[in-house]
């Protein structure tokens, strides 16, 4: 009985170690120095972990159900955090930046991946984009979502900021037509006022003209579950 548990514990520390050693640099934007795939790997590796003790104290005791629980919790977090994983390469794929922070995330997403330039209806091209990234978002469960979109210095002031008001109305708009509830997101126009870019090139103002979606985990519906 001990043998296969320990090899099959094995295994598990063995894939944890490997997700620990790998990171993936891609996408349109630079990526910030914030610590996202050491989060990940660090919560995955605290619940195998956990699922090791436990499954090692089943053992001791002769504890079928501790055992059966502990590696089931393991085996759990584990399959949860690869599908996390894999929406969030998904995204980095498609020239999206996601920077993560333990229980907040940020995703940017360049406007011309959503809009027609001066213009708010998202296009047919935006919609799979879109999918992914609620499909990455629902992986954190109920989350609290902020949707903020920014424009280049091409056009007015007023225009500007009227216009990122609706971009990120319709960004906002879609998450609700898909589930996500209206008291549990916010969308702010931010005009061109915090630019991230050159504003003087047009490499630089393709990356200041962007929807920033940042979320975390809903502390109240979390507290209710």
């Amino acid at each position: 009985m001990i043998k296969p548990i320990c090899l099959f514990l094995l295994i598990l520390l063995t894939l944890v170690a490997c997700t620990q050693n790998t990171s993936k640099v891609a996408g349109s934007y630079p990526p910030k120095s914030t610590p996202h795939s050491q989060i990940g790997a660090g919560v995955l590796g605290g619940a195998a972990i956990g699922g090791i003790t436990g499954a090692g104290i089943g053992v001791a005791t002769g504890s079928n159900a501790l055992v059966g629980g502990a590696i089931g919790a393991g085996v759990g977090a584990w399959i949860s955090y690869q599908k996390q994983q894999a929406e969030y390469e998904r995204l980095m794929d498609e020239g999206l930046r996601v920077i993560r922070l333990g229980d907040m995330v940020e995703i940017t997403i360049p406007s011309d991946k959503l809009f027609y330039p001066n213009e708010a209806n998202l296009t047919y091209a935006s919609l799979p984009i879109l999918a992914d990234v609620l499909a990455y978002i629902n992986t954190y469960g109920p989350v609290d979502i902020n949707v903020s979109a920014h424009t280049d210095t091409t056009s007015t002031l007023m225009h500007a900021l009227e216009l990122s008001q609706l971009q990120a109305q319709a960004v906002m708009t879609y998450f609700w037509a898909h589930g996500k509830p209206l008291e549990q997101m916010n969308f702010y126009g931010m005009d061109h006022q915090e630019p991230i870019a050159d504003q003087h090139t047009i490499k630089g103002e393709y990356f200041n003209r962007r929807v920033e979606i940042m979320f975390w985990k809903n502390q109240l519906k979390q507290s209710v579950n």
